[in-house]
């Protein structure tokens, strides 16, 4: 499965509980996977050849010589770490994307979210899509994994921006992530706010969770 498709089950998955919260007794569904070396391998590839053919080869060997110098999911696992959050398992990876993505998009950079919240939503959201239940290991690895990768290049780009003081780049980047999840997710991240329910319209987070 490919990120396309990632993407569009997302958008089927995560819309309908941002905007009604359904799913909360499905909060301890497990997103977990057993992770195989081989797969991870193949994951870090595609995604390599992906930069090549859509930004360049130049990128392509920047983002591998990084990838290189220490394993990406080492680096993750470790980025990540402090947030709760850990490797095999599908929800952990995709909480950390969602939030990397709303602070970048909404350019609050110093605020500390509580992925708690968030990943619980991640859960009952795919609790509730038979597709979902029905992932093998491996297309959960696929997902997880593509978003974590995704996660440390976009990372990179926003911690290189804000050390340089680079207004502009930081600019950018926040327009990608809005654009990036309005076209692949249909979601507006700049209309939603982290709370004690989630990442949830700004209205709805002062309402009860249903």
């Amino acid at each position: 499965m490919n990120l396309l498709r990632h993407c569009l089950i997302l958008a089927l998955l995560l819309v309908p509980t941002l905007a009604h919260g359904q799913g909360a007794d499905a909060a301890d569904f497990d997103t977990s996977y057993r992770q195989s070396a081989i797969i991870s391998a193949r994951i870090e590839k595609q995604f390599l050849d992906n930069i090549r053919w859509t930004i360049g080869t130049e990128a392509r060997d920047n983002v591998a010589a990084a990838f290189a110098e220490r394993p990406a999911l080492d680096v993750w696992a470790e980025l990540v770490a402090p947030d709760g959050l850990k490797r095999g398992n599908v929800a952990d990876a995709l909480t950390a994307y969602w939030v990397l993505n709303w602070v970048t998009a909404n350019a609050r950079y110093t605020l500390k979210v509580d992925n708690g919240p968030i990943q619980a939503q991640m859960r009952k959201a795919m609790a509730g899509d038979i597709n979902f239940r029905n992932f093998s290991d491996i297309q959960k690895q696929e997902m997880a994994e593509g978003y974590i990768l995704r996660f440390l290049v976009e990372h990179a780009a926003l911690n290189d921006a804000m050390a340089r003081k680079d207004v502009a780049a930081l600019g950018r980047l926040a327009m990608a992530s809005v654009t990036r999840f309005r076209q692949e997710m249909g979601v507006d991240l700049l209309a939603l706010e982290p709370g004690p329910n989630g990442l949830l319209p700004k209205a709805a987070q002062t309402k009860p969770a249903d």
